[in-house]
């Protein structure tokens, strides 16, 4: 028995339907896992928003941006193939690429570069009544510095190494921002340190109940830490006016907010994600002003680690790249 041409379509549709093969003629879609962070940080609204802008794209990505504990453990996952992408500070992009640190049990050889973001700034928020001025104020204290393992961890142990305060002369508290804060609005902690793009929706919550103050970090501090770990951005200043309350300039800096790949993905299809991206720039934007700081002119910034090859690529034919 011959078949024509559109039995024979019908037929190996089904049998693909059968099979969960996709169908002759429909491109199949590739599912990806979108490490971010804490909800109550920046991390998790901003994916959820790029998220959302790939997957709605056409380009044959259905991505899920899931909550975790921020850059470290979104490196690991990178390093076992659980998830694709995702925000590593810039800082410890480097120390998953060289094995240090966190990552002396073995370097993460299959993270590459995709863009640099925003500053995560260092905000370390106290009660004005607290008597806290300045990071040495903070010896004995309760201090929740974000979920142990993470890199907001380190920044604190970086930020106190500077002020020659050991960091086990803290009372630390591993906490993510949002339950924390809502310690210190009960005084069972002295101070919250949130390192994420301002302003951060946490400290716009306290400041809305409680009169607080932001910790700045003298500029000599600043110059000591960047020499030492240069993947730190110059002094960045949250202008006053920011917060409820905050009637100065807070000074700080911060590891620069990255995202990071697997070299495995391929180039095409980063290459479709990176100019998807700029192209829907503004959508990003609608959701979350941090989507600002998609911006060419410092896509590259702060990388030590490769780029991935279909980044290079796209940033090639911007003249980002030579």
């Amino acid at each position: 028995m011959r078949l024509n041409k559109m039995t024979l379509f019908c037929l190996t549709a089904l049998l693909a339907i059968a099979l969960g093969l996709p169908a002759a003629g429909h491109a199949q879609t590739k599912n990806i896992s979108f490490g971010t962070g804490a909800m109550s940080g920046t991390y998790y609204p901003l994916g959820v928003a790029i998220a959302k802008v790939w997957t709605n794209a056409g380009i044959g990505l259905n991505v899920s941006a899931e909550a975790t504990g921020g850059s470290v453990e979104n490196a690991r996952h990178i390093k076992n193939k659980t998830m694709e992408i995702g925000f590593v500070e810039s800082l410890v992009a480097d120390w998953a690429y060289k094995g240090e640190e966190y990552f002396k049990s073995g370097p993460v050889q299959n993270i590459r570069g995709f863009i640099a973001l925003y500053p995560n700034t260092i905000q370390t928020v106290v009660k004005a009544n607290s008597g806290i001025k300045t990071y040495k104020d903070l010896k004995g204290k309760k201090v929740a510095c974000g979920i142990q393992g993470s890199s907001s961890v380190l920044n604190m142990k970086i930020v106190l190494e500077s002020y020659g305060v050991p960091f086990s002369d803290i009372k630390a508290q591993y906490l993510a921002y949002g339950p924390a804060m809502e310690l210190l609005k009960d005084g069972q902690v002295d101070a919250v340190m949130v390192d994420a793009g301002a302003p951060n929706s946490s400290i716009i919550d306290i400041g809305t109940q409680h009169k607080i103050n932001i910790l700045s970090i003298d500029r000599a501090n600043i110059a000591e830490i960047v020499k030492k770990y240069p993947f730190f951005s110059a002094a960045t200043v949250i202008p006053k006016g920011t917060y409820k309350g905050i009637d100065y300039d807070v000074v700080t800096t911060g590891s620069l907010a990255t995202l990071c790949v697997q070299a495995e993905l391929p180039d095409d299809l980063v290459y479709k994600m990176i100019k998807t991206l700029f192209d829907k720039k503004a959508d990003v934007v609608k959701v979350h002003e941090k989507g600002k700081s998609i911006d060419l002119k410092t896509a590259v910034n702060g990388f030590s680690i490769p780029l991935h090859p279909g980044v290079i690529k796209y940033y090639k034919e911007k003249g980002v790249l030579k």
